[in-house]
């Protein structure tokens, strides 16, 4: 059953109306599949995912490459110098 999730609910400004958030629940062992689905069933969308440290950033950004799923992906996380984040938000903002 879904659940509505709102952090804009009570907020003067509302979030974009072409922008969608979504989030899934499962288990540890089913993440990479499912995120990897995620991403192949919308490859032409653009899509931000966080995930917990820059460290699981690296890990996932080097599996996903390596499966060559041919979607584009971009690595953006704390460990990398500002110019070169600062590139990569340009590239994925294009």
């Amino acid at each position: 059953n879904p659940e509505y999730v709102s952090v804009h609910a009570n907020a003067i400004t509302v979030t974009p109306q072409k922008l969608h958030q979504n989030y899934v629940i499962c288990e540890l062992e089913n993440k990479l599949s499912i995120l990897f689905s995620f991403i192949r069933t919308h490859a032409k969308m653009k899509m931000i995912i966080f995930v917990s440290s820059c460290k699981q950033v690296r890990f996932i950004y080097e599996t996903f490459k390596r499966m060559r799923s041919g979607v584009q992906l971009l690595e953006l996380h704390g460990g990398q110098k500002q110019l070169k984040r600062m590139g990569i938000y340009n590239d994925f903002c294009k």
